[in-house]
């Protein structure tokens, strides 16, 4: 099915079959964090069992790799107002980040769509605010923060203020607030809700959502083969100094490390002068290697041994998946949801303790690599393989109620 992108004409465009009149539509891929990978993994995971799928995209986003999906480029127009200042702009930007109302994107994809032909079977969607009961078609949406009540989003402050300024608290006070209305809005109206976690899964249940487990999947490839003497240990982050991802932690607390001989750290990404400085205390190799796309990353992934993360905020550790379905060995924090990715494979520290982090890493690096590593893969293939991902959504669109 080829469909137009927006503005171009659609009068030369063959009309499609009727199968593909009724796709699965997953959105909104706009950014390249992880809830684009999880639109990108959806999409694919459902056209490989064999599901007609469309994915739609914002216009300038890069995709992770070539798409064996179709792609639709829509460039959705945001709501405008009146320009404020003063006391009225205030109120105005609390109001939207404490507004739990939908942002109209779904809106817009629909009208998109319908005027092409195109009847979507269902709309499978990544974010709560996309969620529109406006729009007469069956929504599923992905839930990714726990624990689910207020206080646990407002927890999450510290990690996204930077200047520890009143007012930046104060916006990231409401956002938060808005962030748990917006989802919890989504939760009760969605005809479904995919919960990344068996943890989120059991806590929405109790409050009587419709919600069915969907691991976020990935590709998984072969097991790698590793040769080769040596050890290398793998940090990865868009932004290597971005202070919730925590790469500088973990740099500060393996300066009194003594791995043995061969051993080199790789750090995945873009670093700032404090990451420079903190890896130029440390006592054995790093290399910098700089920003790597997603399938760059993946095959260094698969010469690596250990994967070390220190993020305490995200809501699901795509890296650290994708680190397992290449066979590395995990260190990840002892809490949701990383406890529940490992499931046993690999090793978790406590999360605020550097000790406690260079110890479990020592251990780790002490053990029969290959062998955990293989065990690692082995989850990874189970839980978070893309048919393993495509069958729970499947699932979730053709359950009843709490099945």
């Amino acid at each position: 099915m080829s469909i137009p992108e927006a503005g171009d004409s659609c009068e030369s465009t063959p009309p499609p079959s009727p199968h593909a009149l009724e796709p699965i539509v997953v959105a909104f891929l706009y950014s390249s964090n992880g809830m684009g990978s999880w639109c990108w993994e959806a999409a694919h995971a459902l056209q490989e069992l064999g599901r007609s799928v469309l994915l739609v995209a914002a216009p300038d986003t890069p995709l992770p790799g070539i798409p064996a999906v179709e792609v639709v480029r829509i460039k959705l127009q945001g709501r405008s107002g009146k320009q404020r200042s003063g006391i009225a702009k205030t109120v105005s930007t609390a109001a939207h980040l404490l507004g739990a109302g939908p942002d109209g994107s779904l809106n817009q994809i629909h009208r998109y769509l319908n005027a092409r032909g195109v009847k979507p079977a269902a709309y499978l969607l990544n974010q709560s605010t996309i969620v529109d009961r406006s729009v007469n078609c069956p929504q599923v949406v992905a839930a990714w923060s726990y624990p689910v009540d207020l206080f646990a989003y407002l927890r999450k402050i510290p990690f996204m203020v930077s200047d520890r300024s009143a007012t930046s608290f104060v916006r990231s006070a409401l956002s938060s607030t808005g962030w748990w209305r917006k989802d919890w809005r989504a939760y009760r109206t969605a005809d479904r809700v995919l919960p990344v976690t068996q943890a989120l899964l059991k806590s929405l249940r109790r409050r009587s959502i419709c919600a069915h487990l969907a691991y976020p999947g990935t590709s998984v490839g072969r097991v790698p083969d590793r040769n080769g003497r040596g050890i290398r240990l793998l940090m990865a982050a868009v932004s290597l100094g971005e202070s919730r991802k925590r790469i500088r932690w973990m740099l500060e607390a393996m300066k009194e490390m003594r791995p043995p001989l061969g051993t080199i750290l790789q750090l995945a990404g873009e670093p700032d002068d404090s990451i420079r400085g903190a890896a130029g205390d440390i006592g054995f190799p790093v290399e910098f290697l700089g920003h790597l796309r997603r399938q760059e990353l993946q095959q260094v992934m698969r010469k690596a041994h250990i994967f070390c993360f220190g993020s305490l905020s995200d809501d699901w550790g795509y890296v650290l998946v994708e680190a397992m379905a290449n066979g590395l060995v995990p260190v990840a924090p002892a809490m949701c949801p990383f406890d529940e990715i490992l499931g046993g494979v690999g090793s978790c520290y406590r999360p605020y303790s550097q000790d406690d982090f260079v110890q479990v890493l020592e251990s780790v690096m002490s053990t029969a690599l290959v062998e955990k590593g293989r065990q690692a893969w082995d989850r990874a293939h189970v839980c978070f393989s893309r048919p393993a991902f495509g069958r729970s959504i499947l699932a979730s669109l053709e359950s009843g109620p709490h099945s």
